[in-house]
């Protein structure tokens, strides 16, 4: 390695072609070994839905929630974002995995966007710069983050193919292109995020600053050079930073400080402990003299985006992209650092040090859990003995109840044996509902209801999943509410999870027959 002059870094790693295949080859292998499941089956709660979803392709054709324009996006009542359970029933129908292996089709999926993580965020890095050591690094931490590795190892979540191609969203964005191959791109691109989740109202935050920094920097050419703009823009994070602290919104209860300390360990969690390097990333571009237009994008893009930190379930995956490349800045300096200084042995030791603790950490959430989740974190194999049973005695499009616990994963692996009403998207998916039946309210354009759930909702007293639920709460399965909700879905199985008991199977106990029990699921007929 040897140091050459670059007007993106003082110094940059001049290594040969035959060297960079090697090194890329290595982090592919490694991001598909640590991927390489150490538990029975698939893991998380998502995943079980869309698993069901996908199913339901597979078995009528189509995707029985499509009933409105908006249903593709998952933006109308009874309905999912639907470019996940398209791509697992398309691979599963491909490979040959159906029914109960549509967890395989999972695990391939899964390592599928876990490898192509390494490139959304090479490509994004190198529209940033152009040094090889600064995209492999982003690379690598990027997908081998807990924020990516938890939606890329057996299990599905449509959070995780949008973090994973948000990147590449960036990327067609900030790349020097003719405009009318820009703008086609940006409407393929944001079609397929909105398809994914309804994180993509974020792209529309991103261009919007995009092209407002866009106009500024060509009627302010000296945008990057004013010493007091960096001093503004420290005032602009540390209000952005501090505003919803003050404010309480997105802290939804308890403690204000509390909040913040948890959701501080919730980013460790899932960007690990390099997130250190955040803060040396942070520091050189905001004191950085003469900014590239790409440099103040990310700084104006972080100020836009920290405030969704205390969102606890969903601010690491918005930041994450921009986190990670600060946090890349930070270590590919520290490295410079130590070579300008002529420290290599104590550089190796570090770099070595810090890789191999970051891998550490990334694997061992991977595979393991702590406190009272590691006994829920995957799906069992009882659990999935019953769902066995269940596909192989139980008739095809058969309907009944599930009642909580572990039941939904049963559900699900059981290729929908019997078909359960649960929530959303999966009644319609089973045809538990008619169309003519969804009865829905406008959303006003004022409320944010609109923008994040769509233009429609369910009229209150209406949705079949709370039915469902007041049906546990009953004490008589012959009562005449219970009798008119089992005839209203012409069920005949309950399915019962021992650990999640509700009061209506006291009832059922005594007056129902049971047909399979493993010791935690049991299956009653009605």
């Amino acid at each position: 390695m040897q140091g050459n002059s670059s007007s993106d870094f003082d110094i940059q790693y001049d290594l040969s072609k035959r060297t960079k295949i090697l090194l890329m080859g290595l982090l592919l292998i490694l991001n598909i070994i640590i991927r390489i499941p150490s538990i029975p089956h698939e893991k998380g709660y998502d995943s079980f839905f869309i698993h069901s979803l996908a199913n339901s392709i597979s078995s009528f054709g189509y995707a029985n929630w499509w009933v409105n324009w908006l249903s593709v996006f998952g933006l109308y009542p009874y309905s999912y974002a639907s470019a996940v359970p398209f791509s697992l029933s398309g691979i599963a129908q491909l490979t040959g995995f159906t029914g109960l292996q549509m967890e395989k089709t999972i695990l391939v999926f899964s390592i599928i966007m876990g490898v192509f993580s390494i490139f959304t965020a090479y490509v994004l890095a190198g529209v940033i710069y152009k040094d090889f050591l600064f995209k492999y690094i982003t690379a690598l931490f990027f997908s081998l983050s807990q924020g990516v590795m938890v939606f890329s190892t057996w299990e599905i979540s449509a959070r995780g193919p949008f973090v994973i191609f948000l990147p590449f969203f960036l990327f067609i964005l900030i790349k020097k292109m003719k405009l009318r191959k820009t703008f086609l791109l940006l409407i393929i691109s944001s079609a397929f995020l909105a398809s994914v989740h309804h994180y993509f109202y974020f792209t529309f935050i991103l261009l919007a600053a995009f092209i407002t920094l866009k106009i500024l920097s060509r009627y302010y050419l000296t945008l990057n050079k004013d010493y007091h703009l960096n001093c503004l823009y420290i005032a602009a994070l540390a209000a952005s930073i501090t505003a919803p602290f003050f404010t309480r919104v997105l802290i939804d209860s308890g403690s204000r400080y509390q909040w913040v300390l948890t959701t501080l360990m919730i980013n460790i969690r899932y960007i690990g402990p390099i997130l250190i390097y955040f803060f040396a990333g942070l520091t050189y571009l905001v004191l950085k003299k003469d900014k590239k237009f790409e440099e103040s994008y990310l700084l104006v893009i972080l100020v836009i985006l920290i405030p969704t930190m205390y969102s606890q379930r969903y601010g690491v995956f918005i930041l994450l992209a921009t986190v990670i490349i600060l946090v890349s800045l930070g270590f590919r300096n520290s490295l410079i650092s130590y070579e300008r200084q002529s420290h290599k042995k104590v550089l190796s030791i570090f770099t070595i040090f810090i890789l191999l603790s970051f891998s550490a950490f990334s694997g061992f959430y991977n595979h393991a859990r702590t406190g009272d989740s590691q006994s829920y974190w995957y799906m069992p194999e009882v659990t999935y003995k019953a769902g066995e049973w269940s596909n192989t005695y139980i008739p095809e499009y058969a309907q009944g109840f599930a009642f909580g616990g572990d039941t939904w994963r049963s559900s699900s692996t059981s290729d929908a044996h019997p078909i359960v009403p649960t929530f959303g998207a999966q009644i319609l998916a089973y045809k538990l509902m008619n169309e003519s039946d969804i009865q829905v309210d406008e959303v006003s354009l004022s409320s944010l209801d609109y923008y994040f759930e769509g233009p429609y909702i369910i009229r209150p007293m209406t949705d079949v999943s709370g039915s469902v639920s007041w049906f546990t709460t009953l004490k008589d399965v012959e009562d005449e509410r219970a009798k008119k909700i089992i005839q209203r879905f012409n069920a005949t199985y309950i399915i019962e999870d021992i650990y999640s008991r509700k009061p209506i199977m006291n009832s059922i106990e005594a007056k129902k027959n049971n047909i399979f029990s493993n010791g935690r699921i049991r299956v009653w007929t009605i």
